[in-house]
């Protein structure tokens, strides 16, 4: 039990004491330490926070464990540090058990304190070492509590994340192969925050540098971490498959499409170990079939995966919904990419020409600008293709030869056909698009492609910006004659017509 003398006392007055005199007030860690059992929540935040502090400055003054070899192994000096040192483990194992504490605060403060206090001595080690040195055991017993299967701790894996954006915190959290078998609450989004470094070998040797450069001595400079490549590489080799292997919640799903070609792809050792997982999401249809369509891609691109539809089931993805997705941009980008392989027979091209030209009639006015100069990148692109422009013999939907209803793109006999859709969009109500599709009345279309980065993610804000800066000639009526009131016109016109 807390002495009389400093159970009057608030926590953080007992804080101010101690680091006044550490030696003289040593006791004070006893008697914040006795709190931590008190069941009144207030005095349980309190004593965490003061034993945090404390703690904090003995680790910033090298108090703990610190052995001053001139005056023997038995000295007052040496035996305070090491009972420093009891004291700290037996802190650190009331917090653990504060995150099963019945209150969520009480929990989220214990972490937050296990965590800044693990991090304070990674900077300041109580084994001074020349190299760097991070508390790996330490991590891997919080880790261990927080992806417990017996506990749900959801809201505390949140915290982690603000920790995790640190290189060093977000790599050994990597090797500890969490979560545990069984946990349906994997820690995926660390993933999505690792980035190899590209040059392992100038990686290496800035760590080597580095660490020669670390002064031996006291007070010299603090050693830096520099991730080491070959063993990142070896994190993401053993722990994407893991995860894979999880049941992923809809938004992690996606999220871990998102990631994969560009941040582990590159660093597997057997990337066609996902083809399983890619080809399967790029069957589901909808937004998931965008997602995976860059990782399909990369397969078949980069590691000869065998794949002949992929161009029919990317054509299938043209539909009227892919504009209203909230990943169109990515879409179209990659879209743009796929066609501009040099091996795409002009057949195929057609297709997704007059698919795209089909669909401007019925897609959002904010997206034919997009749809409008993709068009003309892909007749750029396949210089055949400019039979369609000029082609007088269609002109209308009757008598199109195009079979919209085709699933596959070299049978829509597309490159028989016109694109009168974007003849009509030259009567479209927006200047900007009535501009953009009157490049079917030139004889010669532009001899450079437009870049597609800056309509990708146009929407209805940005178009009526672009409307609102059109400068148009001064008198222009806006209609026939003055009104004198309302239907209040000469020879009643609008009087024989209309009734109020």
């Amino acid at each position: 039990m807390a002495t009389q003398k400093t159970g009057r006392r608030t926590v953080k007055n007992l804080v101010k004491e101690f680091k006044a005199d550490r030696v003289k007030n040593a006791n004070i860690i006893v008697d914040i330490m006795e709190r931590l059992e008190s069941s009144d929540t207030g005095t349980t935040l309190s004593a965490v926070t003061g034993l945090h502090h404390v703690f904090t400055h003995l680790l910033l003054e090298r108090a703990i464990q610190r052995t001053f070899k001139s005056e023997g192994e038995d000295s007052a000096r040496n035996k305070l540090n090491k009972w420093y040192k009891e004291m700290f483990e037996d802190t650190l194992k009331s917090f653990h058990k504060l995150l099963n504490h019945p209150e969520k605060g009480v929990q989220e403060l214990a972490l937050s304190s296990l965590l800044k206090l693990l991090q304070c001595e990674g900077l300041h080690p109580i084994i001074r070492k020349t190299s760097y040195g991070f508390p790996y055991k330490r991590l891997k017993v919080i880790i261990a509590e927080v992806v417990s299967v017996s506990e749900d701790h959801r809201h505390l894996v949140t915290l982690l994340q603000e920790y995790l954006e640190c290189q060093d915190f977000l790599f050994y959290t990597l090797l500890l192969k969490v979560p545990p078998p069984g946990s349906s609450r994997p820690l995926v989004p660390p993933l999505l925050f690792l980035r190899p470094p590209q040059e392992a070998e100038k990686q290496r040797k800035k760590h080597k540098k580095e660490e020669e450069e670390e002064e031996e001595e006291e007070g010299g400079g603090q050693p830096t971490f520099s991730l080491p490549y070959p063993d990142a590489r070896h994190a993401l080799n053993v722990i994407w498959p893991a995860i894979l292997n999880y049941p992923l919640t809809p938004e992690l799903f996606r999220r871990v499409l998102v990631a994969l070609p560009d941040l582990a792809m590159p660093h597997l050792d057997k990337p066609l170990a996902l083809t399983g997982f890619f080809m399967e999401s790029y069957n589901m249809g909808g937004a998931i079939s965008l997602l995976a369509l860059q990782g399909v891609f990369i397969l078949i691109n980069k590691h000869d995966l065998d794949y002949p539809d992929f161009y029919k089931k990317l054509y299938a993805l043209l539909e009227p919904t892919v504009f209203h997705v909230k990943y169109r941009a990515r879409f179209f980008m990659l879209c743009d990419l796929f066609l501009s392989s040099t091996h795409l027979p002009e057949y195929i091209a057609a297709s997704f020409v007059k698919r795209l030209a089909r669909l401007s009639l019925m897609a959002p006015s904010c997206c034919l600008p997009l749809i409008i100069k993709f068009i003309l990148n892909l007749l750029i692109r396949f210089p055949g293709l400019k039979k369609l422009v000029h082609n007088t013999s269609v002109t209308d939907h009757a008598g199109d030869p195009y079979q919209p209803g085709e699933a596959d793109p070299a049978l829509t006999k597309a490159n028989q056909s016109s694109l009168w859709e974007v003849a009509t969009l030259q009567h479209h109500g927006m200047p900007v698009v009535s501009r953009a599709a009157q490049f079917t009345k030139k004889q010669a279309l532009p001899q450079t492609e437009v870049d597609l980065g800056e309509l990708v993610d146009q929407g209805y804000d940005e178009l009526f910006e672009r409307s609102c800066k059109v400068t148009v000639k001064e008198g222009i009526a806006t209609t026939f004659v003055r009104p004198q009131g309302l239907f209040l016109y000469p020879e009643g016109k609008m009087a024989d017509t209309w009734a109020i």
